[in-house]
C-alpha cells in the first residue's frame, strides 16, 4: 500500500518544475496528445499517412520552438512507424523524449481494450512496446498508463498495472456516463442512477480516486467525465477539432481564451479534491494546438491575479504526482466501471477467436523453444517471435480484437494481420516439436470404450448416465436437456429445458445490443426446442458426443454435448452462424437465485451483480462464471473457451452469446447513432465452445473453478497432437500448487535468463515452489511485467520459492 501522507516539499518541487507559483489557489493542468486508433474506420497506412505523419511533424516543431512545451504520445504504434518513415527525425524523437517533452502516457503498443485480450496478452503489449523504446535508445519507462478511449475496464486493472510497474492510470469511458453522440437523449438523463459515474460525479464528487482491488492492488487514477477532448477548442471556435468532423476556426483573442479556461476550470472544479484541475486535449486525430504555452501566459498574465487560478501546459503524470500529493483526500474505490457498451463483447467472433489464437501459439511457441531438446534453436527462434509479438499486442487494440472496425477495414487489414501471424507462429513450432511429442507413447492416455458414459435411447429420448450425473435430452424438446440429476438424488438440477439455443432479434452493432440505448430491442424470436430436432448419439475416444442440428432465423446450426465418465464436466459445441440482426445465446434454466455473479477478467476474480445498468445485463467473461444458490446448496459454472458474454436473468436463467452478428446500431429501425459510424457483418461460420459445471456448496474458491477452468481449456475436441503439444509446452515450467498456474515462459527481454510469468488463482496471497525440469537455477529474482528486478528470491534445490505478491508474479531466473 502506498503512503498516503502529504508531502509538501514534494508538491513545492513539482509546482517550481513546471513553473506554477507556489501560493496559486487553483492549477488548470492542460496535457496535449492526440489519439489515434492504429485501424478503426481507415487502415493504418491511410490514417498515418493522412493525420498521424502531419500531426507529428508538427507537434515536433512545436516542442522544439518552445522548450517549456509538453506533447504527449499515448501508445507506440505509429511513433513506431514514423520513426521507421522519418530517419531523419529520429534524434529530435530520441533527444525529446530523453528530456520528457515528447511524454508517454504508456509502454503499450496500443492503447489495449482491457476486458477481452488475456492477461498475459495485455502485459505483453506493455513489454514490447517499452522494449522498442529501449531499443532504439529511448530511457523514458512511463509510470502512467492511459485508456483513453477504452469502453469500459477491467475491474482488475490496478492488479495488471501493478504487476507491470504502473502507479497512474486514466480512463474515461465508464457505465453510466454520458458522451455526445452516442444515445438519442438528453445529458441530463445521465449519470444513470447506481452506476459508476454517478458514484464518482454525485456521490464521491471527485474525478480522482485511489482504484483498489480487493487484493489490495492499487492505482492513483483519474477519469475524465467530460471526454478525452475537452479541451481541444482552446484557442478555436466552433463544434470541434476531431477528424471526422472539423468544424473550427481559430480563435485566439486573450478573451476568448479567458472564457474557455474559466469555463473548464468551472466544469471541473466542482469534482476536485485538491487544488489541481485536469483538461485534457486530444480528441482523434486533432492536430497540435498552435502557440499553447503562449495561450496559457497569456491567460496567467492577464487574469491570474484575479481569477487565482493558473494554466500550465504538462502532462497527465505530472497532474496526479501533483494530486498524489493530497493522496489522504482521495476516495479509495475498488470500482467496475462496466458495463459500459456490450455488444462489443461478442461482435466479430471469429476475429476475435483469431486474436486469442495468435496469442496461444507465440506463448506455445516460447515454451516449446525453451524446451531441454530445443536449446540451441531457442535465441533465433525468440528473434523471430518478437515480430509477431509486436503484431499481437497490435491486436489488442480498442477497436480491434473488439471488432468494432467496418468490414473493409476488418477484413482488409485485420484479418490479414492476423491470418499472417497465425500461419508463421504455426510453422515454428511446426519447427519445435520434437517427433518425440507426437508418437502414440506420449499421447494421453486413452479410455477403454467400457469406461464411455452409458446411454438408452427411446421414443425420441436420450438418456445418459455417467459416475457423476444422469442426462435425458428429448427430441421434442430440439434437442435440449430436459432433465439432470446427480446420482441417488431426488431434486434437479434444472428448472426448464437447458443448452436451448435461442434466437434473438438484436438491433444493435459493433459496439452495443440492441436494448442498451433508446430506440434499440432485444427480442427472443425463435429457439430450438421450439420444435423437434433429431439427435445423433456417437461413441468418441474417451466419451459420448450428442449431436443435433437447428435452424434457427434462416440459419443453419448445429450443436454437441459431449460427457465422459472421468469428469462432471458437459461440454457444449456450437457451430454456425447468425442470422444478420441477430443474436443466438445457449440457454442453460438452472434456476439459481443468487445475488452476486463471481467471473474472472484480466487481472483476476471479481464479483458482480447480476443486474447492473442493462437488463439483462451481459458481462463480460474470461474463462470462468459462477452462480452461486446458498439456499439450496449448489451452483453452475461456465468455462468459455474463449472470452464471451454471459447473463443471468431474474427467473434464475443463464445465457451465453454463442453467435452474434449484429451489424449497424440502429433507433427505432432507422436512425444510426452518431458515434458508432461502422457497419460489420459476419460472413464467417464460428465454433463456440463452453463447459459446464454443477458446483455444490461454497464460493468459488471453495469449489476450485480456476482449475477447473484449466482441465475444460482442454477440449475434447482437440487433436492428439494438440494435447501431446499443450502438455510438452506445459511441462517446461511448473509450480508445486495447482492455484498457481505458469502464464508465460520465454527468454528474457532484458538482462539475462528465463522469464516466468505466474498467476494466482485465490484472493490471498499464494506460496509457490517454481522449477524448470531439466534445469539447475542458479540464481532468481522478483520483477515486473516489464522484466526490471524488484528483488532477489530465494533459490533451493527444488526450485524458486516466492509468495506471490499479487494475483501476478513475474520471476527472471538465471540457469
Amino acid at each position: 500500500m502506498v503512503d498516503t501522507a502529504p508531502d509538501p516539499a514534494c508538491e513545492q518541487t513539482l509546482r517550481r518544475r513546471l513553473g506554477i507559483p507556489p501560493d496559486a489557489a487553483r492549477v488548470l493542468v492542460i496535457a496535449e496528445s492526440s489519439h489515434w486508433d492504429p485501424n478503426w474506420l481507415y487502415t493504418s497506412e491511410e490514417y498515418f499517412t493522412r493525420w498521424v505523419s502531419h500531426n507529428l511533424d508538427q507537434a515536433l516543431a512545436a516542442l522544439l520552438q518552445d522548450p517549456r512545451r509538453i506533447y504527449s504520445i499515448e501508445c507506440m504504434f505509429f511513433l513506431r512507424l514514423y520513426w521507421e518513415r522519418r530517419p531523419h527525425q529520429q534524434e529530435k524523437i530520441r533527444a525529446l523524449i530523453n528530456e520528457g517533452r515528447l511524454r508517454l502516457t504508456s509502454s503499450g503498443v496500443t492503447t489495449a481494450d482491457t476486458l477481452l485480450p488475456s492477461t498475459e496478452a495485455i502485459l505483453r503489449d506493455l513489454l514490447v512496446g517499452q522494449e522498442w523504446l529501449r531499443a532504439q535508445g529511448m530511457v523514458q519507462e512511463p509510470h502512467l498508463a492511459y485508456f483513453t478511449d477504452s469502453f469500459g475496464s477491467s475491474p482488475a486493472l490496478p492488479a495488471l498495472l501493478q504487476a507491470a510497474g504502473f502507479d497512474q492510470a486514466a480512463i474515461t469511458r465508464i457505465d453510466g456516463m454520458y458522451f455526445a453522440g452516442s444515445d438519442y437523449e438528453l445529458p441530463g438523463r445521465f449519470p444513470r442512477p447506481g452506476s459508476s459515474a454517478a458514484q464518482l460525479l454525485q456521490v464521491e464528487r471527485s474525478l480522482d480516486f485511489v482504484w483498489r482491488t480487493a487484493g489490495g492492488a492499487e492505482v492513483l487514477c483519474h477519469w475524465n467525465a467530460f471526454t478525452y477532448g475537452q479541451g481541444d477548442m482552446l484557442g478555436y471556435w466552433g463544434p470541434g477539432r476531431t477528424y471526422l468532423f472539423p468544424l473550427s476556426i481559430p480563435d485566439r483573442s486573450g478573451r476568448s481564451v479567458a472564457r474557455r479556461i474559466e469555463r473548464l476550470a468551472a466544469q471541473l472544479a466542482p469534482l476536485s479534491r485538491t487544488p489541481y484541475l485536469f483538461c485534457p486535449i486530444g480528441m482523434d486525430f486533432v492536430a497540435p494546438t498552435p502557440d499553447l504555452v503562449g495561450l496559457l501566459d497569456g491567460y496567467n498574465r492577464l487574469h491570474y491575479p484575479q481569477s487565482g487560478l493558473w494554466a500550465v501546459n504538462a502532462g497527465l503524470d505530472d497532474y496526479l504526482s501533483l494530486v498524489a500529493c493530497h493522496r489522504s483526500r482521495l476516495p479509495v474505490l475498488a470500482l467496475d466501471p462496466n458495463p459500459y457498451w456490450t455488444g462489443f463483447y461478442t461482435a466479430r467472433p471469429t476475429l476475435k477467436g483469431q486474436c486469442h489464437e495468435l496469442v496461444d501459439l507465440l506463448l506455445q511457441a516460447e515454451r516449446l523453444a525453451l524446451h531441454p531438446a530445443n536449446q540451441l534453436a531457442a535465441p533465433t527462434i525468440s528473434h523471430g517471435l518478437q515480430e509477431l509479438w509486436w503484431l499481437a499486442a497490435s491486436a489488442n487494440h480498442h477497436d480491434f480484437i473488439t471488432g468494432t472496425a467496418p468490414d473493409r477495414v476488418a477484413e482488409g487489414e485485420q484479418r490479414i494481420w492476423l491470418e499472417r501471424g497465425i500461419s508463421a507462429a504455426r510453422k515454428t513450432i511446426t519447427q519445435l516439436a520434437p517427433q518425440a511429442a507426437l508418437t502414440p507413447g506420449d499421447e494421453p492416455a486413452r479410455q477403454r470404450p467400457d469406461d464411455r458414459p452409458q446411454w438408452r435411447v427411446a421414443s425420441g429420448r436420450v438418456e445418459v448416465q455417467t459416475p457423476f450425473l444422469t442426462l435425458e435430452l428429448a427430441e421434442e424438446a430440439g434437442g435440449g436437456i430436459v432433465s439432470a440429476r446427480r446420482p441417488g438424488a431426488e431434486a434437479p438440477l434444472l428448472a426448464a429445458v437447458s443448452g436451448d439455443l435461442v434466437s434473438y432479434r438484436d438491433t444493435g452493432g459493433l459496439w452495443r445490443m440492441g436494448h442498451e440505448y433508446r430506440g434499440g430491442a432485444l427480442r427472443e424470436v425463435a429457439r430450438a426446442s421450439g420444435r423437434p430436432a433429431r439427435i445423433e448419439v456417437r461413441p468418441t475416444e474417451g466419451g459420448l458426443e450428442i449431436a443435433s442440428t437447428i435452424e434457427l432465423a434462416g440459419q443453419t446450426l448445429r450443436r454437441l454435448f459431449w460427457l465422459a465418465n472421468d469428469t462432471p464436466l458437459i461440454w457444449v459445441r456450437v457451430q454456425g452462424r447468425a442470422a444478420p440482426g441477430h443474436a443466438v445465446m445457449l440457454r442453460f434454466a438452472a434456476g439459481i437465485a443468487a445475488g452476486q455473479l463471481v467471473m474472472d477478467a484480466p487481472g483476476g476474480v471479481v464479483a458482480r451483480p447480476w443486474r447492473k445498468g442493462y437488463d439483462p445485463t451481459f458481462w463480460p467473461v474470461q474463462r470462468f462464471w459462477h452462480a452461486q444458490d446458498s439456499a439450496r446448496g449448489h451452483g453452475l459454472a461456465l468455462f468459455l473457451a474463449q472470452p464471451g458474454a454471459i447473463a443471468r436473468r431474474s427467473d434464475g436463467r443463464c445465457e451465453v452469446i454463442a453467435v452474434r452478428n449484429a451489424t449497424r446500431e440502429r433507433a427505432w429501425g432507422l436512425l444510426p447513432i452518431p458515434a458508432l459510424p461502422a457497419t460489420g457483418h459476419e460472413r464467417r461460420e464460428h465454433t463456440f465452445e463452453c463447459a459446464l459445471l454443477f458446483t455444490g456448496a461454497g464460493d468459488w474458491q471453495a469449489n476450485a473453478l480456476p482449475q477447473w477452468a484449466e482441465r475444460a481449456a482442454a477440449s475434447p475436441w482437440d487433436t492428439a497432437e494438440t494435447r501431446a503439444l499443450r502438455e510438452l509446452a506445459a511441462s517446461v515450467a511448473v509450480t508445486g500448487t495447482p492455484r498457481v498456474a505458469v502464464r508465460a515462459v520465454k527468454p528474457a527481454s532484458r538482462g539475462q535468463g528465463i522469464i516466468i510469468r505466474l498467476e494466482a488463482a485465490s484472493a490471498a496471497p499464494e506460496p509457490a515452489v517454481v522449477a524448470l525440469p531439466g534445469r539447475t537455477i542458479r540464481q532468481a529474482f522478483l520483477c515486473d511485467a516489464r522484466e526490471r528486478d524488484i528483488q532477489p528470491l530465494t533459490v533451493l534445490p527444488d526450485g524458486i520459492h516466492l509468495t506471490l505478491p499479487g494475483a501476478i508474479a513475474t520471476i527472471r531466473a538465471l540457469i
